[in-house]
């Protein structure tokens, strides 16, 4: 988690990194990929980013979300958020 999700940019030890959860689609089967990083392509967005999917029994998990995506910046952070609401909007509208 050194690399930023959004922008590909690496995040050095010392340098402030933004996170945040999201919240997986119905859909999407995460069994056994718990504490894993994988892969996720935003077609819109025209990128693969990568994220964590959260550990059974963490506070991410209980807090209802089950991937966990690492930023180098604030607005890195809002890009990759608007890319991912994006790509649900359009899922949603052909589901």
């Amino acid at each position: 988690m050194h690399t930023c999700a959004w922008c590909n940019r690496r995040i050095e030890p010392d340098e402030e990194a933004f996170g945040f959860g999201a919240k997986a689609s119905s859909q999407t089967d995460l069994r056994g990929k718990e504490g894993e990083f994988i892969s996720l392509d935003l077609a819109l967005a025209q990128k693969t980013v990568v994220a964590m999917v959260v550990p059974e029994g963490s506070p991410a998990k209980e807090s209802g979300y089950d991937l966990m995506f690492v930023t180098c910046s604030q607005a890195c952070a809002e890009d990759l958020k608007q890319a991912l609401e994006l790509e649900m909007d359009v899922f949603e509208d052909y589901s």
